[in-house]
């Protein structure tokens, strides 16, 4: 009920503030389970992302954020897991299987922190061993915008990251190809911006 009411309002403000454009609205699987993961810039992809999606996302947010009151309560009501930046939490690898296997939408931004350049490395494997453990696969957004007023914003789903596809690989390397797709699909329309 929360989210819904904080959903529409942000979506009310954000879409025409924003100019937000969603491409690809029918790569999102109608009523199964996926982990969605997105490029990381700003504090609102968080905000995009959840406005291209019409089921409730469950965010993985850096536990810095839980320690501020106000957004503490906030994130606690949005039912957002807590994790530490340096990605050594297992209790949250265990609570987001958990909740995948509820049947809910995990987002994750698997730079784990807002990021200026464009690299492989900066992606953590953590997504792609949930993604095996609970065998569920990825749903991409690629996220373009200048995040500035009345500028346009554009969000690219992209067709899913299928764990099926990785699973004649041991753990660690279909960890690591999993991964590998996912970063190209986050920046495919950003190559212009890579860092050779």
């Amino acid at each position: 009920m929360f989210y819904r009411f904080i959903y529409f309002l942000i979506r009310i403000i954000a879409t025409p503030l924003f100019r937000i454009r969603v491409h690809g609205i029918e790569n999102i699987p109608k009523d199964e389970k996926y982990i969605i993961c997105a490029n990381h810039k700003s504090f609102l992809d968080p905000i995009f992302v959840a406005l291209a999606i019409n089921r409730q996302v469950h965010f993985i947010a850096k536990k810095e954020l839980f320690e501020i009151p106000i957004l503490r309560n906030i994130l606690k009501k949005l039912n957002a897991i807590p994790a530490q930046r340096d990605g050594k939490d297992l209790s949250v690898l265990r609570d987001s299987i958990k909740l995948i296997k509820k049947g809910k939408i995990l987002g994750i931004f698997p730079e784990g922190t807002r990021v200026k350049e464009i690299k492989r490395e900066n992606i953590k494997d953590g997504a792609g061993y949930i993604a095996l453990k609970s065998k569920t696969d990825i749903l991409t957004i690629e996220i373009i915008s200048s995040y500035k007023p009345f500028f346009k914003t554009n969000l690219y789903i992209k067709n899913l990251v299928k764990i099926e596809n990785f699973k004649e690989y041991k753990s660690k390397d279909a960890m690591e190809k999993i991964m590998d797709e996912t970063y190209e699909k986050m920046y495919e329309n950003h190559k212009f911006l890579r860092k050779v």
